[in-house]
């Protein structure tokens, strides 16, 4: 797929500050995986399961400039619907073995961070932004480093 222009005018301006960028996304990554895999109990796999779905499942009329955090998370009906997607889906896109993501997508299910529908397709619960407030407080905090340290750079 093609780069656009705006994406591509980015990237180079990242590339010719990389010195000032790089040190902030390796440190706000390496200990928001760290915050990650502590709050799946040890197990990116887990954590990266529930990031495909949750990614792969977005309504396909998705308007980010919609929605605010707060509104995001505490949604009390679903929206527009998920887009539809399968263990086998999952598996190819992550990596992981497919009896892998089944075992995982189990899990997912006792915490009710994931549904099933009745064609067997996925979707992310309800309770999934509840129980993870806190990852996604982390992931918030990664995201803020990230624009202070860009910040110069998309004024210049």
């Amino acid at each position: 797929m093609p780069t656009s222009r705006p994406r591509q005018a980015a990237r180079e301006r990242i590339e010719d500050s990389f010195g000032q960028v790089w040190p902030v996304h390796l440190t706000g990554f390496t200990d928001l995986l760290v915050r990650l895999r502590a709050e799946f109990g040890g197990d990116l796999d887990l954590m990266l399961v529930l990031a495909v779905i949750a990614d792969r499942t977005r309504p396909g009329d998705w308007t980010p400039e919609l929605l605010t955090y707060n509104q995001l998370t505490h949604r009390s009906d679903t929206g527009s619907p998920q887009r539809p997607i399968n263990l086998q889906s999952v598996a190819e896109y992550s990596g992981i073995p497919r009896e892998t993501v089944r075992r995982k997508v189990r899990m997912l299910e006792q915490r009710g961070w994931v549904m099933r529908h009745e064609d067997g397709s996925l979707a992310v619960g309800p309770a999934a932004a509840t129980d993870l407030g806190e990852a996604t407080a982390h992931s918030i905090t990664y995201l803020a480093a990230l624009l202070t340290a860009l910040g110069p750079l998309h004024r210049g």
